[in-house]
């Protein structure tokens, strides 16, 4: 299954439908928790990559160290100037800016960042592997690669329900584009160093529209026809019914640290 990344995320309206399932049922912040794995230190070049609105930024904006200089990328202008506002009004980012330009050809100097960020957006990469040499050339030799992406075990219980409408596999689609083995073992054609974090929440998920709204956020279900929309609904209203009225899904997120950039 494939996204047209520039229609999906030429506004933000997607993204926030499907953040709307996180806001209502998440137990703990998913951003807070990844900030305190992802080693940022003070005066740091940063580069995020694929940056969408800037969530994280603003997540923790309370215990960033001061004097950052965050460089923004994202194939969509709507997402980069969304971020660069966002973070233009953070006391501890001392410089942002902002580029419309793929993860295939990042317009950094060699070896010119700390960090690099990828945070849930390499099922969008056109090329992972260009992608991959691109983050690794931009790194520091002392630098590193943050990556998340969502496990196969990540909302089971709600594609699974898409499944039985549309002709998807029964799991995240975002990590049948891209099994997360598959970028850990890109990682470590690259890196000496890959760690491996997992994030783990349950949602108890009694909404019927909540679910409805976030399955047709994005394909197939964002072009679902009528018919398939009615099917869609009357799944959901028998899983909740089956499950009594809440079904336990677990959030679950992959956090991939990767260190010491392999001579190229």
């Amino acid at each position: 299954m494939s996204v047209d990344v520039t229609q999906q995320y030429k506004t933000s309206s997607n993204l926030r439908t499907r953040a709307n399932l996180h806001r209502r049922y998440a137990n703990k912040n998913w951003f807070e928790w990844a900030y305190k794995h992802m080693g940022f230190r003070e005066n740091s070049k940063i580069a995020d990559i694929g940056c969408g609105t800037g969530w994280f930024w603003t997540a923790n904006q309370h215990v960033l160290p001061n004097g950052l200089d965050v460089s923004l990328l994202d194939q969509s202008a709507q997402m980069v100037a969304e971020a660069k506002g966002t973070l233009e009004a953070l006391s501890a980012v001392q410089r942002v800016s902002g580029y419309v330009e793929k993860a295939e050809a990042i317009p950094f100097e060699d070896a010119s960042c700390d960090m690099v960020m990828a945070m849930h957006m390499v099922y969008h990469l056109s090329d992972p592997d260009k992608a991959m040499d691109e983050m690794q050339r931009i790194l520091k030799p002392d630098g590193r690669l943050v990556i998340s992406l969502n496990s196969t075990s990540n909302l089971k219980q709600i594609y699974e329900i898409n499944s039985r409408v549309f002709d998807v596999a029964p799991v995240d689609p975002s990590t049948v584009i891209a099994p997360p083995a598959d970028v850990a073992g890109q990682l470590q054609q690259r890196f000496n160093s890959i760690t491996l974090l997992t994030y783990k929440d349950i949602y108890e998920i009694d909404d019927a529209e909540t679910v409805f709204a976030t399955l047709t956020s994005y394909p197939p279900g964002n072009e679902a026809t009528e018919a398939q929309q009615t099917q869609l609904r009357a799944e959901i209203s028998k899983s909740l019914e089956e499950h009594h009225g809440v079904m336990s899904s677990p959030h679950e997120v992959l956090l991939l640290v990767a260190q010491e950039p392999k001579a190229v």
